[in-house]
């Protein structure tokens, strides 16, 4: 789902919004937004040198390209929770598309004791184009009961409709995608890397919705609260042929129905 940026970039963004930045800077004060109180003193790894931290629990997040999955196997490798595409937008037409594996994993990942969660991988390029991908996920889901948010996951495609249009109107994006599904019924939540939460996502404005960083890091630093960390882009996980994204969850969720 993500490229991770260079560590420089990410130490430069973080020490500019701590810092602050006069008139002409990326970032110009800082925003009200929860501080993250996790030491990084407190983060471990289990005995297969994944990361852990005291009451998080472990997840995947995966689509159609991981191909069939043995859920049960997951589960018994200790896969606590799992965030699945549901839908995305193509990069170049900007149809909107339904990920086919997401009903065969939806039934398998729960029937194999593990809480679900979704995601809808955006190429929105308007506050209007994310409410359209909002709803059309809300028809897909057709209220269905998610123990977990549906978060919005927009990604810079270089080749493709997005590109070079990673600005702030993205947070305006994420804003529209997250109030359309909380009025269909659903929590909501935004993903996204540190750069983009650092400069582009405008948070304070999406307080009421889970926030999903990817930092792939032996602890997670960024500086503000979040629900849910991408630890890596290339885990193994028994039950999935491929490599897997995997995640924690600091905290108890609560049911999405």
């Amino acid at each position: 789902m993500y490229r991770k940026p260079c560590g420089l970039l990410a130490f430069i963004l973080a020490f500019l919004l701590l810092a602050g930045c006069g008139s002409g800077g990326v970032i110009h004060q800082i925003p009200d937004i929860p501080r993250n109180e996790r030491a990084l003193s407190d983060f471990g790894t289990d005995a297969k040198g994944r990361p852990t931290y005291p009451g998080a629990v472990l997840g995947v997040d995966v689509s159609s390209h991981q191909g069939d999955i043995d859920w049960q196997r997951v589960r018994a490798d200790g896969v606590e929770f799992a965030i699945l595409r549901i839908g995305f937008r193509g990069n170049t037409a900007g149809s909107l598309n339904m990920d086919e594996s997401f009903a065969g994993n939806y039934v398998e990942a729960r029937n194999a004791g593990l809480r679900v969660g979704a995601y809808f991988f955006s190429q929105a390029i308007s506050e209007q184009e994310a409410r359209e991908e909002a709803a059309y996920t809300l028809r897909l889901l057709d209220g269905i009961p998610l123990d977990l948010p549906v978060f919005f996951d927009w990604e810079e495609a270089a080749e493709g409709r997005t590109g070079g249009k990673a600005s702030s109107a993205v947070g305006g994006y994420a804003a529209a995608f997250c109030q359309t599904l909380t009025e269909g019924g659903y929590r909501a939540g935004v993903y996204f890397n540190q750069n983009y939460g650092y400069s582009i996502m405008h948070l304070e404005n999406l307080l009421d919705h889970a926030f999903w960083i990817a930092e792939y890091a032996d602890g997670q630093s960024f500086s503000f609260r979040t629900d849910l960390w991408q630890f890596t882009g290339s885990g193994h996980v028994d039950g999935i042929d491929t490599i897997v994204d995997m995640d924690l969850l600091y905290q108890s969720e609560e049911e999405n129905e």
